[in-house]
Order: structure tokens, then C-alpha cells, then sequence
């Protein structure tokens, strides 16, 4: 039995056990992608917020009229 992956609500009352398994096994692979792409999201926005702070914070620290040792 072929799956389409992107159609979530299949009938599954006439499915085999194999097919059974093959279709949860398919969900929690997709569960477990959204999660890790919403983990690496998180974390991204954790690092573009430090880095920006950073920036920022170089830049206010930096003055152009202060004379060159």
C-alpha cells in the first residue's frame, strides 16, 4: 500500500499490521522532524539575538573621537 505523505488522515480501518506500522512509525517521524526543526529554530533565535546584542554593544563602546594611542 502506497502512502501519501503529505495526507495525514488516511482511513486506516483495512490496513495490514505492517501497514499499521508503517504509517505510525511515518508519524513519529514527522513528529520528531517538527521538533528538531523547532529545537534549531530556537536555538538560532538565541544566537541572532547574542550576536546583535554584541554588535550593538560594539558599536555603542566604540567612540570616534577618541584619539589613537
Amino acid at each position: 500500500m502506497q502512502f501519501n505523505h503529505f495526507n495525514y488522515n488516511q482511513d486506516d480501518g483495512l490496513m495490514s499490521i505492517e501497514d499499521l506500522r508503517a504509517l505510525r512509525l511515518q508519524k513519529q517521524k514527522i513528529e520528531s522532524n517538527k521538533k528538531a526543526r523547532k529545537y534549531i529554530l530556537e536555538i538560532n533565535q538565541r544566537y541572532r539575538k547574542m550576536s546583535t546584542h554584541k554588535s550593538n554593544d560594539f558599536f555603542r563602546k566604540m567612540n570616534p573621537f577618541k584619539k589613537a594611542a
